[in-house]
């Protein structure tokens, strides 16, 4: 008889545990200012929330799926998607977890319209960017305030630079990512009949970033746009025009 009870309770426990109600868990947590969760539904292993805002700032559905299958490696993982319907544009999804080591996210994509980022980044010359980006994260594990290292890549698709003096259409821009001990590095190029440009940033533990860049005019760079190019003084020995911007976010 005891030996029946010991299953049943245990049944018991397990069902109560599949079934913990995520909007119940999230009810438990203390409040956080300036987040907005509503439309909670499912459980903890697989559910949904309908809308979630930052600061008034909407990042869309964000729905999760655990994978219980990352329990023989010591992980909690789980695969997620992000961004539908959010003001940003953003669409996202990929796998993210904690293990012996801390955080991680594997095989994480994501994509919003490049405008979204260049709000957050000092510019220096009157131009409009157009077009999405897209991040491929193919791993990441976290430490404050960055990372402890990762490995990606992000591309500009649908390109285009719009300033007073004409247009660029640089085609597909795509540049590497990696950071190690808390230092980003992004190396990245382009090449097309209008221009060639090659570009590398770097952030630090400290927020202080630098970039370097240069670019050389083709064959088909605008008319309107080349009148302008003696106010950048002289192109180097191979008609390069280089600059570079340093600061802190």
């Amino acid at each position: 008889m005891k030996w029946y009870l010991l299953v049943f309770v245990l049944m018991l426990i397990a069902s109560l545990v599949a079934h913990i109600p995520a909007a119940w868990v999230y009810a438990q947590l203390p409040t956080q200012r300036g987040v907005e969760v509503t439309g909670i539904s499912g459980t903890i292993w697989q559910g949904q929330v309908q809308q979630f805002k930052v600061n008034r700032q909407s990042y869309g559905n964000l729905s999760w799926d655990f994978q219980a299958s990352k329990l023989l490696t010591a992980k909690l993982e789980y695969q997620v998607r992000f961004g539908r319907g959010s003001s940003m544009k953003l669409d996202g999804k990929g796998f993210v977890g904690v293990g012996f080591s801390g955080l991680y996210a594997n095989n994480i994509l994501a994509s919003l319209p490049i405008q979204q980022v260049m709000a957050y980044v000092p510019t220096h010359v009157p131009v409009e960017l157009k077009g999405r980006l897209e991040l491929s994260l193919t791993s990441l594990k976290y430490a404050q305030p960055w990372c402890e290292e990762a490995k990606g890549s992000v591309a500009w698709t649908g390109s285009d630079i719009v300033s007073p003096i004409g247009q660029l259409t640089p085609g597909p821009v795509i540049a590497d990512i990696t950071c190690q001990a808390q230092n980003i590095e992004v190396l990245g190029k382009q090449n097309n009949p209008q221009v060639m440009s090659e570009f590398k940033a770097s952030l630090n533990e400290q927020a202080r970033y630098e970039s370097l860049a240069w670019f050389k005019p083709g064959a088909e760079f605008p008319a309107s746009m080349a009148e302008q190019l003696k106010w950048l003084g002289e192109p180097n020995a191979q008609g390069r025009y280089q600059f570079s911007f340093a600061g802190k976010l």
